[in-house]
């Protein structure tokens, strides 16, 4: 997309997919009127839970969520202002990776549109999800061939949530920026990263686990560039009464939520035509007398998470992970659920995390916290679920939510002109160079063999057309005549064969060198920062 257009919106959210090309949806610029007029709505909701008014809750969990936010900013040397002041409240989150630059787009994004509306800008660290990728994808330093390699930043076994992953002596981290740098400096690229590391290794020096190390160095980008947001990692969140009111909430109607979750999901795959029972989420299953919850649930050190399960019983709401029983809730918690938020409260001082799945995480921040939510694409599936359950579940009008990414090349070199059609348009020539060689004969080549074939095909329309019992043993015979007569003529295609082949192997070469030199899966982190801050200022110009 060209920058006299950057704020135009995409059919269906579709990934952007040229180098400086931005998605907003809707229109960037209606995004400060969307926030003010949920903001609006929402002071003036007359809406009960659990015999508290939609407002009230709200009210609580914001200066509960930001006092929160300034504790963990202090641990990082930031100055943030002490209070989110009355303004909208703009939420996005994502993993803590060093993620491409259309996700951080999002938060230089919510950063602007807090500014804009006198509100404040809030990240939520996914630090629940599990670590799935201890490296980090980078063009191979050999520019005469583009492909992809790998830098580890640690050598810990993965497969476990981020919030359990420390840095400690881990050489692979230590040793990090340095590696990148060198592999980088073979494209004469100087990448942000080294800059930023130090806040990585001062944050680990601490003590700090790999989740807040890998965040470090994003926020100390963001703060460099005026872009800064209040920071709180889901760990910190799921620990705090709101959350726990929430929790409990949920639990104490754990049936009916179930069954709007996936009605809808369901209504959600109809309309997107979605076979998979898994996208954009899992069903809530049921077990007998026991309920899926949107939770997960494991103790410190634990490699496996487990489903919170809730099964309703005169004794009060049990709680189970499958394999044991955790507590009992009383019955009264969807009408009054402080009691059952305390018992949860002792459960986590005790050991047990309780953390959201990613669509009641997105749920809780836009019921409870965000005036505003800013997704990406893929996140923005779980908002179209939540919409829904925000409708059906808690009975308010969900306010619109905000899609957006961006697409930023690294500076390596121009891409090929070529596309997966020039090659497959090929690879059909080809074929028929193989076996319809009589087309590709040069002048005056195998005209005695093209008058065979000929003949061979006459014989056999006619046998199709009218056949008798000696059609079969003349169709075996006329295959055979069939072969050698292909073989004879492409000796005469052998020259044009291999032209031909030479030139699909270089546009394969060319295609696989594209797909580095136009990734846009590419961190930040590895792009100079003066790219940075002009492609953020390019995509954000309508909040001007």
């Amino acid at each position: 997309m060209t920058a006299s257009s950057h704020t135009s919106t995409p059919p269906a959210r579709c990934v952007p997919r040229q180098n400086r090309e931005f998605l907003a949806d809707p229109r960037l610029a209606d995004a400060p009127g969307l926030a003010d007029a949920a903001h609006r709505t929402f002071a003036q909701s007359q809406a009960i839970f659990g015999g508290r008014s939609l407002h009230s809750l709200r009210q609580w969990t914001a200066e509960d969520t930001f006092v929160a936010a300034n504790r963990y900013a202090a641990e990082f040397g930031r100055r943030m202002p002490t209070s989110p002041g009355d303004g909208p409240i703009i939420v996005g989150g994502h993993q803590p990776t060093l993620f491409h630059c259309g996700v951080l787009l999002k938060n230089f994004a919510i950063s602007r549109l807090a500014r804009h509306v006198g509100g404040a800008a809030l990240n939520l660290i996914v630090d629940n999800d599990l670590a799935t990728s201890g490296q980090l994808k980078l063009p191979a330093a050999d520019p005469a061939n583009p492909a992809f390699s790998h830098v580890s930043f640690t050598d810990q076994p993965l497969a476990r949530p981020w919030e359990d992953l420390d840095c400690g002596p881990d050489t692979e981290f230590h040793t990090f920026a340095d590696r990148v740098h060198t592999a980088m400096s073979a494209w004469d690229i100087d990448p942000v990263l080294p800059e930023i590391w130090p806040a990585a290794m001062t944050a680990a020096r601490r003590g700090a686990g790999m989740s807040d190390c890998l965040s470090a160095p994003r926020m100390a980008l963001q703060d460099d560039l005026g872009a800064s947001t209040f920071e709180l990692p889901i760990s910190r969140l799921a620990s705090r009464e709101p959350f726990q009111w929430y929790v409990a909430f949920l639990l104490g109607d754990a049936e009916r939520f179930a069954v709007e979750h996936n009605q809808a999901l369901a209504v959600y795959r109809r309309v997107h035509r979605v076979r998979s029972r898994t996208h954009p989420a899992p069903d809530l299953t049921r077990d007998g007398d026991w309920v899926e919850t949107p939770f997960w649930c494991w103790h410190a050190g634990e490699t496996r998470r487990r489903r919170l399960l809730t099964n309703s019983t005169a004794e009060g709401i049990l709680l189970s992970d499958g394999t044991r029983h955790l507590q009992t809730l009383p019955r009264t918690t969807s009408d009054d659920p402080k009691s059952a938020a305390d018992l949860l409260a002792e459960l986590q001082r005790g050991g047990l995390r309780i953390r959201p799945s990613a669509l009641s995480t997105t749920l809780f921040a836009r019921v409870f916290l965000a005036d505003l939510f800013v997704h990406g694409i893929g996140g923005s599936k779980y908002d179209e679920v939540t919409d829904m359950l925000m409708e059906r579940f808690f009975e308010i009008a969900p306010p619109t939510f905000l899609t957006l990414s961006g697409t930023l090349h690294l500076p390596l070199a121009e891409p090929y002109d070529v596309a997966i059609d020039d090659l497959t348009q090929l690879e059909s020539r080809l074929r028929r160079i193989r076996y319809n060689s009589q087309e590709f004969l040069p002048a005056g080549c195998g005209s005695d063999l093209q008058d065979q074939k000929r003949r061979l095909i006459a014989d056999q329309q006619n046998d199709q057309r009218l056949p008798t019992p000696q059609s079969r043993q003349r169709r075996k015979a006329r295959y055979q005549e069939f072969r050698s007569v292909n073989q004879a003529l492409r000796k005469h295609t052998d020259d044009s064969w291999r032209a031909h082949e030479q030139t699909h192997h270089e546009i394969r070469r060319q295609l696989d060198a594209n797909a580095v030199l136009a990734n846009r899966e590419f961190s930040f982190c590895l792009f100079p920062k003066e790219l940075l801050k002009s492609f953020f200022e390019l995509s954000l110009t309508g909040l001007t």
